[in-house]
Order: C-alpha cells, then sequence, then structure tokens
C-alpha cells in the first residue's frame, strides 16, 4: 500500500475503479483534443499521468482491474462511433505497459512516497516515471503504426520522439497534482491561505493570458516575457509546496495550450518550414522547465520546513528533558541534604538525650528536697523542668524526622484519631479555652486503614499549628467526611481551618520543607513529619491559605475498601 493515506483509501473498489474510469475516458478525449490535425501523435498525453498517478495511489491487487480498465477504455474513447481495430489495444496496452513499469520502479525500489514531499520524490517521479518508463511504449508503438502503413519509415524517429515527449509531459504535468492532492487535500491550509492560492492562480491566469494572447508575429517568437510566469510559479512553490506548485502548472498548461492551439503567444511561430507540433514540442520545453523548476524548489522548501519544525520539536524536547533531569537532580541532591542532616539529627539527639536524662532527674530531685515557700528557687526550678521538657520534645522531633517508622495500617475509624489529637493540642496552648470548636463530622465514614498513633502525632501538629495562629482566640473548624472518588479510590478527608492571618505566599512555597520554620522557638520538623507520615498512609496533604482570612489544612487518606481493592 502506499505510505501517505488518502481519501480514496476510503471508498469501495468499485467507486475508485469507476471514478478512474470516468477520470482516464475524460483525459484520453483532453488528450486527442490536444493533437494537431496533421499529426498521429499528441506533444502532451494526459492519460499517461492518470495511469500512473492511479497505480501509485492504488494497492498492488487493485492493479490489474486498473490497467485492463484503461487497455480496453482507451481504444473506444480515441475513435467514437466505431469500432476500434487489434492495433488501438495494442497501442492502449503498451501505454498500460509505461504505466505499469514507472509504478513498480517507484513503488517497489526506490521508496517513493506518492505525497511528492521530498526532493528525492521529485526527481524519482521525473526520472523514472516521466522519462525512463515512458520509453517502453514509444518504440512498439510508432513501429506498430509503420507497419500498418499510416506512418512512413523515414519519420519513424521524429514520431518516436514525439510519442515519448507526450507521454513524458502527460506524467511531469498531470501525475504531481493528482498524487500531492489525493494524499495531502488541503491539509494544514487555513481559510486564509487558501483564498491566498485562489488569488494566485486567478493571477496567473490573467498574466499567463495576456502575454499568450498576442498574434503569431515572429517579432513575438519566444519573447523573454513568456517567463513571466516565473514569479507565480515561485509564489507557489514558497507558500504552498507540491500541491500548490502542481495546481499553478496545471493552470499555466492549459492557458498556453490553449493559445498556442489556437495560433496566439509567443510559441505560436515555430522554425521556418515546421510543423504545428514543432511548435508545440517547443512549449512543451517551456512548460518541462518550469514545472521541473517549481516542483524541486516546492520539494526542497517543503523538506526544510519540515526539518525545521523537527528541530523546533527535538529542541523543545530536549528542554523538557534538561527540566526534567535538573529537577530530578535537585531533588536527588535535596535527598542527600536530608539524609545527611537525618543521620546529623540523630546523633544529636543521641548524645543530648543521655544528658538531658540527667538533668531532668536532677530538676526533679530538686523539687523534692526544695520546698513551695521558697518563692524564688521554686520558681527557677519550675522554669528548668518546662526547658528540660521543650529540649525533650525537640529531641523526639528530631529523632522522627531522621527515623521515621513504618505505618502498621489497620482499619480503624477516624473520628477518635482526630478527637485524640485535638485534645493532645489543646492541653498544650494555653490559648486554646478562647478558641471556638465547631465541627462537620461524617457520623457513618467507613473505616481507614491507619496507624493510631501516628496520625495522632500528624493530627496534632496541626491542631498545635491551627491554635498558635490564634493567640488571641477565635474560630477553629474541623471537617471529616469522605470526597468523591479519585481514579476509583473512595478517600476520607481531615479538613481543619483556623481564622489566624494566614500564610503569605512566599512561606507557602517553604511551608513542608524540613527545618524552616518562622517561630522563634520552633524547629521548622512539624509539617514536614506530617507530610511524611500522610503519605506513608497512601495519602496526602493540602494547604489553601488566604492572608487576613485564615488557613484550611486538608488530609486526603484512603478508606479501608480501597486498601483491599489495591491489595
Amino acid at each position: 500500500m502506499p505510505d501517505s493515506k488518502h481519501i480514496l483509501q476510503r471508498w469501495h473498489p468499485l467507486g475508485r475503479l469507476g471514478l478512474f474510469s470516468f477520470v482516464y475516458c475524460a483525459s484520453t478525449a483532453l488528450g486527442m483534443r490536444l493533437n494537431p490535425p496533421d499529426e498521429h501523435f499528441s506533444t502532451l498525453w494526459p492519460p499517461s499521468g492518470v495511469l500512473l498517478a492511479a497505480l501509485l495511489l492504488s494497492r498492488f491487487r487493485d492493479w490489474p482491474a486498473l490497467l485492463l480498465a484503461a487497455v480496453v477504455l482507451k481504444p473506444f474513447v480515441s475513435v467514437p462511433g466505431r469500432m476500434p481495430d487489434p492495433a488501438g489495444f495494442l497501442l492502449s496496452a503498451g501505454s498500460a505497459l509505461e504505466a505499469l513499469a514507472g509504478a513498480w520502479l517507484l513503488r517497489r525500489h526506490a521508496g517513493f512516497r506518492p505525497s511528492l514531499e521530498r526532493v528525492r520524490d521529485v526527481l524519482l517521479l521525473v526520472g523514472l516515471g516521466a522519462l525512463a518508463s515512458t520509453l517502453l511504449g514509444a518504440p512498439p508503438g510508432v513501429t506498430l503504426m509503420a507497419l500498418q502503413g499510416e506512418i512512413p519509415w523515414e519519420r519513424w524517429g521524429g514520431e518516436w520522439r514525439v510519442y515519448w515527449v507526450g507521454d513524458a509531459m502527460g506524467v511531469l504535468l498531470v501525475t504531481p497534482a493528482l498524487l500531492s492532492w489525493s494524499t495531502r487535500g488541503l491539509e494544514g491550509w487555513s481559510r486564509a491561505r487558501q483564498v491566498e492560492l485562489a488569488v494566485l492562480l486567478g493571477a496567473l491566469v490573467l498574466a499567463v493570458d495576456l502575454v499568450f494572447h498576442v498574434g503569431p508575429d515572429a517579432a513575438n517568437a519566444y519573447h523573454p516575457v513568456s517567463y513571466l510566469a516565473f514569479p507565480f510559479i515561485l509564489w507557489a512553490a514558497l507558500r504552498f509546496e507540491v500541491r500548490g506548485t502542481s495546481a499553478a502548472l496545471v493552470a499555466l498548461t492549459a492557458v498556453t495550450l490553449q493559445h498556442t492551439l489556437a495560433g496566439h503567444g509567443p510559441f505560436a511561430v515555430g522554425p521556418p518550414g515546421g510543423s504545428s507540433t514543432e511548435r508545440l514540442v517547443f512549449l512543451q520545453s517551456f512548460l518541462a522547465a518550469v514545472g521541473v523548476t517549481g516542483l524541486l524548489l516546492a520539494a526542497a522548501l517543503d523538506e526544510r520546513r519540515r526539518a525545521q519544525d523537527r528541530a523546533t520539536l527535538l529542541n523543545r524536547e530536549l528542554r523538557l528533558s534538561l527540566h526534567a533531569l535538573a529537577t530530578a537532580q535537585q531533588e536527588l541532591v535535596s535527598r542527600e541534604r536530608m539524609a545527611a542532616l537525618g543521620e546529623l539529627s540523630a546523633s544529636v539527639a543521641h548524645e543530648v538525650r543521655n544528658p538531658l536524662g540527667v538533668i531532668a532527674n536532677s530538676v526533679a530531685a530538686l523539687s523534692r528536697l526544695v520546698e513551695p515557700t521558697h518563692g524564688t528557687s521554686w520558681e527557677l526550678l519550675g522554669v528548668m523542668g518546662e526547658e528540660v521538657a521543650r529540649l525533650d520534645h525537640l529531641i523526639n522531633g528530631l529523632l522522627d524526622f531522621a527515623r521515621p517508622q513504618v505505618p502498621r495500617l489497620l482499619p480503624q475509624p477516624l473520628g477518635p484519631v482526630v478527637d485524640g489529637a485535638l485534645e493532645a493540642a489543646s492541653r498544650t496552648q494555653p490559648q486554646a479555652p478562647r478558641v471556638r470548636v465547631t465541627r462537620d463530622m461524617e457520623p457513618a465514614l467507613p473505616d481507614a486503614p491507619l496507624d493510631a498513633q501516628l496520625l495522632h502525632l500528624a493530627l496534632s501538629n496541626l491542631f498545635t499549628n491551627a491554635l498558635q495562629a490564634m493567640p488571641q482566640g477565635g474560630t477553629l473548624h474541623i471537617g471529616l467526611g469522605q470526597v468523591p472518588a479519585r481514579g476509583g479510590v473512595p478517600r476520607a478527608h481531615v479538613s481543619i481551618t483556623d481564622s489566624g492571618p494566614g500564610i503569605p505566599p512566599e512561606v507557602m512555597a517553604r511551608l513542608f520543607e524540613p527545618f524552616y520554620t518562622t517561630k522563634a522557638s520552633g524547629t521548622g520538623l512539624g509539617l514536614a513529619i506530617v507530610r511524611r507520615i500522610v503519605e506513608a498512609h497512601h495519602g496526602s496533604v493540602e494547604v489553601h491559605s488566604t492572608p487576613g482570612q485564615g488557613t484550611t489544612f486538608i488530609v486526603l487518606l484512603p478508606l479501608a475498601e480501597a486498601a483491599r481493592s489495591a491489595a
């Protein structure tokens, strides 16, 4: 099959055969009209281009039907009104052999693309399709007519050249248009581009009609103004690839042939004593030069444009890859730094915990020896006890971060864990009595797979932060319920909303970064531990904050049904 899909492949095989038969008969009739009355062969034979294009656009299994239709139809159209003789069928078979050889060479051995999107494709079509394969039909056809006495043997060489030029020009001027428009159509063209093409073709027809409308005066023969068509062909090649260029060539051929056959234009005057065929050969030479130049330029520009698009795409992919690599490298460095900090934290915590225990025991012993009535001494012992407790809490946080525990997930209700975490946080915050707590908790929430101790730690950190954000009191809203499933996984959500001052955007960007804190006495590990614990539960943490209006933390956890289905 052709490497490019085209609209005709969607048709029923009989529909394609019918369309081909109609186009082939119409092109044969046109070729007969282009044949000068005093000559045997036309210098432009469109059916050769139609048949080659049909074979290149069809599957191999469709070729026999197309070739048989061409062999049978051509003689009947060539001699309308009477029964063709066997020689007509032999000539038709020779034309079919040309197309078969050209299509076979292009499809089987040349790596040809019917879309003509490469310079190589245009050169192959010109070399193998237009010049080489058409040599197969010309000598046998002219010889057959000479044997029948229709052509004098002394004119065999001249008639052979006319036969060959006609078939070659048919391929050169007709096949590119059929191939390029059948494979790509108006693909990739905006409405403005289509209007521009219509303007181009109209301007080309008007300009060429003006040039070729002159009379058959020898002074006008082969005048340089004949090449006024070149700017329009360049326009088509620059803006419309092979599709627009082939359409412009068809329009140019139609106008120049009409005027030349009518005896008008620069090519209407041939060499002294020359025939009308010789005059048409000069015109075909002009069309061949314009056509090959335009098609090659269009293919080269199209190939370059696609190479630039490919380079742009590769450059974009390279930038994305470099960005991903830089992100991965940054994450790796961050992980290594966090690992080093974790090891250091564990080492420091271990070294500090033992002497801190001695200090705590000493403070406790002194507290038993000093009476509460010893005012200043008793107060100092109280301060020492509070600081020892604070240091112990800090060391526990360092150990939790440095050596995270693997949660033991068991299906449990979330409600008691939330209530316990709120109660624990409230005991440590003196402003808790001034905070009004509201709840919106779904009563029949399914159990969630969780480690109650670890999740208690994570939620108590969130409640502590929320209470600390409202030192003068405020409102703490707690939500607990089930959210719509994402990807088929039902999830529970715990929302904690405070009415505090909110979090600035620059702080939000680093909120979960270990050791980052805006508090004078904080360690910056609380939220990092929260996220680590929640992610170990296969959940996620979200935060939404509006400066001056408060902050909401949302913990999303899979429910027990989702965990069982995943297992």
